[in-house]
C-alpha cells in the first residue's frame, strides 16, 4: 500500500506542475486487488486472528478504498455492496454531507 501511494503523491505532483498527461483522473479497480489479497480470501481457519471470512473481505477492501482516495485517487471500482456503503459513508463526511 504505501508503494501505490506514493506513486499517487509523485503522479499528483506531476501534474500540479503542469504534465497534462499526469492530470487525467486516477481510476482504480480496488475490488480486484483488494479481493487477491490472502486476508480477504482467507477461510475461517484465521477468524480468531483475523476475524470472521464473511465480514473481512469487504473490510479489506473498504479500507483498501479508504487509504487509495486519501491518497489521490478520482474514481474508484468496488465490488463488495457493504465496501461500497461503508466508502461512501466516508465520503460523505469527509465533505460534510
Amino acid at each position: 500500500m504505501e508503494y501505490v501511494y506514493s506513486i499517487l503523491e509523485r503522479g499528483r505532483l506531476a501534474a500540479l506542475t503542469g504534465d497534462r498527461l499526469m492530470a487525467q483522473p486516477v481510476i482504480l479497480d480496488v475490488g480486484y486487488e483488494a479481493w487477491r489479497a490472502k486476508e480477504a480470501r482467507s477461510g475461517d481457519e484465521v477468524a480468531e486472528a483475523w476475524g470472521p471470512a464473511a465480514e473481512r473481505g469487504a473490510a479489506w477492501e473498504a479500507v483498501t478504498a479508504a487509504d487509495l482516495l486519501q491518497g489521490g485517487a478520482d474514481l474508484l471500482v468496488l465490488r463488495h455492496t457493504k465496501a461500497l456503503e461503508v466508502v461512501r459513508n466516508l465520503i460523505g463526511e469527509l465533505v460534510g454531507a
